[in-house]
């Protein structure tokens, strides 16, 4: 009898192990227009979220919602050629954002367009009510797009995209496809330009600001002869393309440049500045090269091509390896973004369309759909913890997804699914929805309770530029101070709030978690905020 029990027990404690998940899906919506629509970015506004990118018409879309993810408005920009979509957003200058996107019209709500016959990049900045402040096209007379972009502390954006043309605003074409990228400033200036290429095919893939103000950028490339890479072990098949990553400073002049991959496909999707360098969040299809021992998962997808993994390369500041290794399983994996965790660790959000190897828990027959995935790994690259999110058919997140305090994400999705698995909103499962979730992380032990204390509110968390405080008015009168102090215990910036509202100045801080801490003569109140 005591072994029966005991032998109860063990199951029940097993099947809690397997059914237990690391992430807790707090709430969700579900948006969509007369036309299928497409997710490919999100910013945090400090009173809810701004969800990027287009629909089935080819219109720039932007959603808005609250923290709570109530819809609160739509806007679309396009123009009479219907070619328009956002791939990303990011925080401007107070209360304002930049949009970083392609147009193909010359007309609507594209203001001038000086190469009217070519696709080209547009940047739209926008207020807090979606409202377009001004618009500006750059590119020249072949095609040009903003695939993606980074926001930069003296407030302007930078868009990287790729190019054909060798005229208007690209200062050189080396062939073919570029890189290219170009700084513009917060009224819409162009500041500078930058290419990176051969006489092949080179696109671009990811990019951010680093801590000394200069950029980290990625390309992928196929054989090439001439322009400014260095690689020389590319496949001479062109079947395959390498991973390029090149540092820049803060006026575009190239610094270094790295390679990476074997002989297959590899591609660096995401980058994450750490103290010690760098952390790429990669797709690799190779198991030699840079890869070898890194534990690829050999697959081959219903077409008979051979799969991807999700492939974590961390280095120095030089670009050198330090460590890497492949996750994943038979079919395909790719990450999105990623993020350092208050441990030490990183946290990658993805997409899977296996059940085996390091991945369990996914929706779908496999091979056939792709669910969210989303892995925890430590300081070294070890697998900590791993979940599929999704349902019946494809979810996609782009690059929407936002860091929060105490554990939590935001992230939105592309849904071609319907209500099975973790979705419960969809109304109409024959178009393509937008899908917002708050999801915690519940391994990082009980998140700082701070939402409904009336005396300190931070927004945006996470921010990037600026961090506006809001108080009481009352306590301006008690000798109110307001600091800003670093994970070490360092206070890195002091103010006293002269109104209700303090706005602080953090484009000088690097990423990562601080404290806000309210001291007065009566007490003292502190709030966690991100930067990054």
């Amino acid at each position: 009898m005591k072994y029966n029990i005991l032998l109860f027990v063990l199951l029940f404690w097993n099947i809690h192990l397997i059914v237990a998940q690391p992430l807790t899906l707090n709430w969700q919506s579900c948006y969509g227009t007369s036309s299928n629509d497409v997710v490919m970015d999100i910013v945090s506004t400090g009173d809810g979220y701004i969800i990027a990118g287009y629909n089935s018409t080819y219109k720039l879309l932007l959603v808005k919602t609250d923290l709570e993810g109530n819809f609160m408005w739509e806007k679309q920009y396009w123009g009479s050629d219907f070619g328009e979509g956002a791939f990303r957003i990011f925080p401007a200058d107070v209360g304002n954002y930049f949009v970083v996107a392609t147009a193909s019209s010359s007309d609507g709500d594209v203001t001038y367009d000086p190469y009217p016959d070519a696709n080209n990049c547009w940047i739209v900045k926008i207020d807090s009510e979606g409202n377009k402040i001004w618009d500006r096209i750059f590119g020249g007379n072949c095609n040009d797009k903003g695939h993606t972009g980074a926001f930069v502390s003296d407030t302007s954006v930078v868009s990287f995209g790729h190019s054909c043309s060798t005229d208007g605003d690209i200062s050189v074409n080396y062939g073919s496809w570029d890189g290219w990228m170009i700084k513009v400033d917060k009224e819409g200036n162009k500041v500078w330009d930058f290419s990176i290429g051969h006489s092949s095919l080179d696109m671009s893939s990811a990019i951010i600001e680093t801590s000394d103000k200069g950029f980290l950028a990625s390309i992928v490339a196929t054989d090439g002869v001439g322009g400014n890479i260095e690689c020389d072990n590319f496949d001479p098949n062109m079947e395959f393309v390498e991973a390029v990553l090149l540092k820049l400073d803060e006026n575009a002049n190239l610094q270094w440049q790295r390679c990476y991959g074997g002989s297959k496909h590899d591609d660096i999707e995401d980058i994450v500045e750490t103290e010690d360098g760098y952390l790429l969040a990669c797709s690799t299809n190779s198991s030699d090269g840079d890869v070898s021992g890194a534990g690829y998962h050999i697959g081959y997808d219903n077409g008979g091509n051979i799969t991807s993994d999700i492939w974590l390369v961390k280095t120095d500041f030089e670009g050198n390896i330090v460590w890497s290794k492949c996750y994943g399983g038979y079919y395909n994996e790719s990450p999105s973004r990623v993020f350092r965790t208050e441990d030490g660790g990183y946290i990658v959000f993805g997409s899977t369309s296996s059940n085996d190897g390091d991945v369990s828990g996914y929706h779908n027959e496999a091979g056939w759909f792709r669910d969210i995935w989303v892995m925890k790994v430590n300081s070294t690259g070890q697998l900590q913890w791993q979940q599929c999110i999704g349902g019946a058919g494809n979810e996609d997140i782009a690059n929407a997804v936002i860091q929060l305090e105490g554990g939590k994400y935001v992230l939105s999705a592309t849904l071609n699914s319907n209500n099975t698995g973790d979705i419960n909103c969809i109304t109409d499962p024959n178009s393509w929805s937008v899908w917002l979730v708050e999801l915690t992380d519940t391994t990082v032990g009980i998140p700082e309770k701070t939402k409904n204390n009336p005396l300190l509110q931070v927004f945006p968390n996470p921010a990037t530029i600026w961090l506006s405080v809001e108080i009481p008015g009352f306590l301006n009168d008690k000798q109110t101070l307001l600091k800003i102090i670093d994970i070490n215990g360092n206070t890195v910036l002091t103010q006293k709030p002269v109104s209700t509202t303090t706005h602080f100045d953090i484009r000088h801080l690097p990423a990562g978690i601080y404290v806000l801490k309210m001291i007065n003569n009566e007490a003292f109140v502190t709030k966690r905020f991100v930067i990054r």
